[in-house]
């Protein structure tokens, strides 16, 4: 049983500024004492996207007023959030995946940045832990495409952004698997 969750929060910072998900409440100190670090004010803010919209990964979204917010249509967006319904490029670089299992309606981003590629997974594959034991996310609602969206964040993945902790490498023998 999870107690207390907060997710990541994870800058793109390119000609288009990127936040994935806003982590809760709780930790909205946390959020802007980061960007802060990095220089980056929240009316500096593009987009908001939301890897899914459970309030431990879209508790700060009101620190954003000018951010255009993103959504899966099957997570039931309400007013504010522009309703994703495909793959789409959302900048050159950076593109969201539809990578359900967690919820139905839940994404995650791939950027290409440096040479390598990065997948910034929610809760699609929210721990080291669910990808070393190869088990789906505790909270889902249908086991099997919840494994087939953690094949696909694998195989498309240099490094892993897990929904819940530290940044992770994926070997070449797991994208081509």
């Amino acid at each position: 049983m999870v107690v207390e969750a907060h997710s990541t929060s994870t800058l793109i910072n390119g000609p288009v500024v990127v936040l994935v998900d806003t982590s809760s409440r709780q930790y909205r100190g946390r959020l802007m004492d980061g960007l802060d670090r990095l220089h980056v004010r929240p009316d500096e803010v593009d987009v908001v996207v939301s890897t899914h919209l459970h309030p431990d990964h879209v508790g700060n979204h009101d620190l954003f007023p000018r951010a255009r917010k993103l959504a899966r249509r099957e997570e039931r967006p309400g007013d504010g959030y522009e309703v994703i319904t495909a793959d789409i490029e959302l900048a050159p670089g950076i593109a969201l995946l539809h990578t359900p299992g967690h919820t139905r309606g839940s994404m995650s981003v791939i950027v290409d940045a440096g040479g390598a590629r990065y997948v910034i997974a929610g809760d699609a594959l929210p721990t080291r832990d669910n990808h070393d034991r190869w088990v789906p996310p505790g909270v889902n609602y249908d086991p099997a495409v919840a494994l087939d969206s953690m094949r696909r964040i694998v195989s498309a993945a240099d490094v892993i952004i897990p929904g819940h902790g530290a940044p992770f490498e994926v070997s070449r023998d797991e994208r081509k698997a």
